[in-house]
């Protein structure tokens, strides 16, 4: 048996005390100014430093060296995250985000992000000794950096070039080169275009960026015109071309309204934008091209009046200087005559109308316009089918007018079509009534839920007043005039003094006219009682009235459009003006509506004898007052004599043998008129 030992081990103990890191030079952090008894003072606020900032620290260690750091910075999403409202706190560094270095000072570039100037983010800094032990507490700091002054992009030059077409001075359009320099920027308070290039231009834009922060870099461009995103370019790429003509950029963008955006990036990815804006594509220009009244295939009338007739509703022959001949598909909208004037269908009978005419109740309005269009390609809207032929060669739409109008082409100068609208001012308190904008005429395709087979804009007229007609010129790019919107406002800002110069210059666009002939008395008629050409004498309290009227345009609610209705409505309502009998002036209303044209009426006792007047409203329609546009009202007034010499009798001069009772209670107060 044998005695063994071994020698004891050592003890493991670490006496390297861990080395001490402090940043020297940095804004107050978020836990640095504190009370005395080591709380923050006040709530933490994290200071705002630029982008690129210089940061000092220094570490040491007791019983060694500090051989170098180890540095990391972390910073939080520059937005919330989609469907947050609040932007997530800063992340704590990870081992490798850390980054060794023995200085102790550096410059720091502090990324923010596009669109957004400023982001929080956390310097960490901890001391390593020579023995490879680090300081347990890092150094730290919290703090906003901003990029106040990123670089500013700079657009030297934005331009397009194109081909638009001028109105020739004999009629027509010619071709003209056309340069147009784009220097206007976006601007919410104002959001019209100042500038406008043609619809096929090439545009071509040219740019720099200009640092405002000595050392900061440009790293790259942003730009976009039509594009979802952002194009990415490098810093060395300083122009773009649109539509150079050199495939496949051989199409032009989509017309309408263009901000071109140009950014500058920086090596903290700071932006800032500059833009362009313009028009791309001329609006079409409109004009009235209606009727010529001169024309000889219309017939005068001694009012000056002038009109055709239908036979079986169709015309007998072209009406020539107008569009209701082979005019209409043979003559390019550039190419018409402006003339204001407009066709009325009532009837059989066509008839040629100007500004300010009254038209029928219940007929139809025809409008033909006129236009220019400068830029747009002319695609007009006819499907190919309509030229089809069947198989025994036969067109397989015998009815489709055919021509150069409905021929689809290049650039011509002239609109594919109009759309047209009829607001009115009702009688009798001048109410507003509005319909909607028609669709694009023409448009020949039976495919086609917008089908509209026609030249013109047909309207029908069924409510009393004064109208308002606006046409507006479409071209092949979906443009239109729309420099009117509502006739109605427009006129009558003018004739109250209240529109500005370009609103009075647009007063051309507008025509007006009036719907409704007004009834009128038919004093002539051998029965018309109180007679106008001599004064007629009552001699009792009981006025004995024959009040016959006529309607030329009789109208009932849901009947066809283009004629009068089989039943004449006619409403008699009646005032006395005279003296009382201590001689002052003194108005008598008789307060009720009368449909028949036989009344009698009881003036007061009151009444004076003596000479009077007895007004006499006639109206086409029932309830006018309670239901604007029904029709309109006329008033006369007759000059009576009134003697006080019999009872209370149904007798004037002219009829005192005869003798008729009041009317009963339905003449006195007929269906639907006011008591």
């Amino acid at each position: 048996m044998g005695i063994g030992c071994r020698t004891p081990l050592t003890p493991n103990i670490d006496r390297n005390q861990a080395p001490e890191t402090w940043i020297t030079a940095a804004p107050f952090d978020t836990i640095t100014v504190k009370d005395d008894h080591g709380k923050p003072l006040g709530f933490p606020f994290p200071n705002t430093i630029p982008v690129r900032f210089h940061l000092y620290w220094a570490g040491s260690d007791k019983d060694g060296a500090v051989a170098g750091f180890y540095w990391a910075v972390v910073e939080t999403l520059p937005k919330p995250p989609s469907g947050q409202i609040f932007i997530p706190n800063l992340p704590g560094p990870k081992p490798q985000d850390y980054h060794f270095t023995t200085k102790t000072d550096s410059f720091f570039i502090f990324n923010v992000a596009e669109d957004i100037p400023d982001r929080q983010h956390a310097f960490f800094i901890y001391a390593v000794d020579n023995l490879g032990k680090p300081d347990p507490t890092p150094a730290r700091f919290i703090f906003n950096s901003q990029d106040r002054f990123p670089p500013i992009p700079i657009i030297e030059e934005c331009r397009c070039v194109g081909k638009i077409y001028r109105l020739a001075p004999g009629g027509g359009v010619i071709p003209v080169d056309d340069t147009t320099y784009v220097t206007d920027s976006d601007d919410r308070n104002n959001p019209n275009p100042r500038d406008t290039c043609a619809a096929t231009s090439s545009i071509h834009i040219k740019w720099h960026a200009e640092v405002q922060v000595a050392q900061t870099q440009v790293i790259g461009y942003r730009y976009k015109l039509d594009e979802p995103r952002f194009i990415e370019v490098g810093p060395d790429v300083h122009e773009v071309t649109y539509n150079s003509g050199i495939p496949p950029d051989t199409i032009p963008p989509a017309p309408g309204r263009k901000i071109f955006v140009l950014r500058a990036v920086d090596q903290a990815l700071g932006t800032r934008d500059s833009t362009r804006r313009f028009q791309l594509n001329f609006s079409p220009d409109t004009w009235w091209s209606g009727p010529d009244r001169s024309s000889p295939s219309l017939v005068a009338k001694p009012n000056g009046e002038r009109y055709t007739t239908l036979a079986a509703g169709l015309l007998t022959g072209p009406i020539l200087g107008s569009l209701m001949s082979s005019d209409s598909v043979n003559v390019m909208p550039a190419s018409r005559p402006n003339r204001r004037t407009f066709f009325e269908i009532w009837k059989d009978t066509v008839w040629a109308r100007q500004e300010a005419d009254t038209v029928h109740m219940n007929s139809w309005i025809v409008v033909q316009g006129g236009g220019y269009d400068r830029d747009s390609r002319y695609a007009v809207k006819v499907n190919p089918i309509m030229r089809a032929l069947n198989n025994d060669g036969t067109p397989r739409f015998p009815d489709f007018p055919d021509g150069p109008v409905l021929t689809e082409g290049p650039p011509n100068g002239s609109p594919i079509g109009f759309r047209s609208i009829i607001t009115m001012s009702l009688t009798p308190d001048n109410s507003p009534s509005r319909t909607a904008l028609t669709g694009l005429y023409p448009i020949f395709d039976p495919n086609d839920v917008f089908n509209l087979p026609r030249i013109a804009g047909y309207h029908p007229v069924f409510l009393a007043g004064r109208a308002f007609a606006v046409m507006q010129a479409e071209d092949g790019d979906g443009d239109r005039d729309r420099r009117v919107q509502d006739g109605r406002d427009l006129v009558n800002s003018i004739e109250k003094g209240t529109a500005t110069p370009a609103e009075r210059g647009l007063r051309t666009q507008v025509l007006t006219f009036y719907v409704d002939k007004p009834p009128y008395f038919v004093t002539n008629n051998p029965l018309f009682r109180p007679r106008t050409s001599v004064v007629d004498t009552f001699t009792s309290l009981l006025w004995d009235l024959r009040i016959v009227g006529n309607d030329d345009d009789p109208f009932e609610t849901g009947m066809q459009t283009g004629g009068p209705s089989p039943n004449v409505t006619l409403r008699r309502h009646f005032k006395v003006h005279g003296k009382t009998l201590a001689g002052d002036d003194f108005t008598f209303d008789e307060g009720n509506f009368y449909l028949n044209q036989n009344v009698s009426i009881v003036v007061p006792t009151g009444l004076a004898g003596g000479p009077c007047t007895l007004e006499v409203e006639l109206c086409d329609c029932i309830s006018c007052e309670d239901n604007p546009g029904q029709g309109r009202c006329v008033t006369i007034q007759i000059p009576v004599f009134y003697q006080r010499t019999a009872p209370a009798e149904p007798t004037s001069i002219n009829t005192s043998s005869a003798s008729t009772s009041r009317p009963d209670s339905n003449e006195l107060h007929p269906a639907g008129a006011k008591p």
